[in-house]
């Protein structure tokens, strides 16, 4: 075989890889896009909105000031984003364990009814991180 014919073969080799590679990347990056989490401010708004207040009282803040804290909000906000990605399916896990065990406290009348009001309360589409691990929800007010 000649010199020639090894280098084509060689470069078609390293162009079939670099195709695979790159089909790849776009596959897995279409899948871990789809749907994005909730903003971070959605988890604990209570606590959040609590802290806005409490610095937003503050008298005689520089915009430096103001600028700086609500950066540490963010970050705030970005960090316990983060340890829902990693937790939540835990998270879910006791949870539903949790119901099951109080289901197995209950007569059947009473599991009826607990069932009613499970169904009459408000419902995510989904878990809010499921599928998703590693992005970041949109942390800006």
């Amino acid at each position: 075989m000649s010199t020639r014919r090894v280098i084509l073969v060689v470069l078609a080799t390293l162009v079939i890889f670099a195709a695979g590679v790159m089909t790849g990347g776009l596959l897995v990056r279409q899948t871990t896009r789809s749907v994005a989490p909730p903003p971070a401010h959605q988890m604990f708004p209570a606590r959040f909105e609590a802290l806005r207040r409490v610095t937003d009282q503050l008298q005689g803040l520089t915009p430096d000031q103001r600028a700086q804290i609500d950066r540490i909000i963010r970050d705030g906000r970005e960090r316990i984003a983060d340890f829902f990605v990693l937790f939540e399916p835990d998270i879910q896990d006791v949870f539903r364990q949790m119901r099951e065990d109080i289901r197995g406290q209950l007569t059947p009348e009473q599991r009826q009814r607990m069932e009613e009001l499970m169904r009459q309360r408000p419902r995510r589409p989904e878990p809010p991180f499921q599928a998703r691990k590693g992005l970041r929800g949109d942390s800006t007010n």
